[in-house]
């Protein structure tokens, strides 16, 4: 019986961290429904992982359960686009400082190689660039050697990404993001945390000004 417990729950984790990642890709969008069915047909699962993930997405904010279980992915208004901006600017902040202090000459070209793939995808895949940029954050973040801070980062990516998608990065000049992410990468080679928070709330809040005009 134990080891079918912990087989479950592997399951269920492996489906949450997958819908997750549809989430935070902006595979699935704003508004968008979504059926437990649907998911275990796609997943090749049954229903009880499906359920689970579903709930703990809903826990988070990220999906919304309606009273006909109607499942749709969380739409945010204005107030809370921002107060989410303004928790990611202070966990991001914090990830970016501890991350400065460790870095390694390893750790460096690991984030010039996750910002010469976002790049390459800039103008190109817009799916792609946004995958190719939460993993140039996440090649620095990971550096601060903290799993919670991580996961409490993800956890708010889930919510904004796919407004990043839509509203930020679709058919935009990407030039001034770009120039952010150069300079947070210039700043985490030089270990300066400070260089490196600057360019990071430069890239937030410009993709902030944006999304915001486009919410109620």
């Amino acid at each position: 019986m134990a080891l079918e417990k912990i087989s479950s729950v592997t399951l269920r984790q492996r489906v949450y961290d997958q819908l997750r990642a549809s989430i935070t890709a902006a595979e699935l969008l704003p508004g968008q429904t979504i059926s437990l069915r649907g998911l275990a047909d796609e997943f090749g699962v049954s229903l009880l992982p499906v359920r689970e993930a579903v709930w703990q997405l809903e826990s988070e904010k990220i999906l919304v359960v309606e009273s006909n279980k109607r499942i749709q992915v969380n739409q945010l208004t204005r107030a809370e686009f921002e107060e989410v901006l303004n928790l990611r600017l202070l966990l991001e902040s914090e990830a970016v400082d501890k991350a400065c202090q460790r870095h390694t000459k390893s750790s460096i070209s690991r984030v010039k190689r996750a910002y010469l793939a976002m790049e390459k995808q800039a103008g190109i895949n817009h799916r792609n660039y946004i995958k190719k940029n939460d993993e140039f954050h996440h090649s620095i973040y990971s550096c601060a050697q903290s799993p919670l801070l991580m996961d409490l980062i993800q956890r708010l990516l889930a919510r904004v990404n796919p407004y990043i998608y839509l509203y930020a990065i679709e058919g935009r000049d990407l030039t001034s993001a770009l120039q952010c992410h150069q300079d947070m990468l210039s700043g985490f080679a030089e270990g300066d945390s400070d260089k490196t928070i600057a360019a990071l709330h430069r890239d937030l809040t410009d993709a902030a000004r944006v999304i915001v005009k486009n919410l109620q």
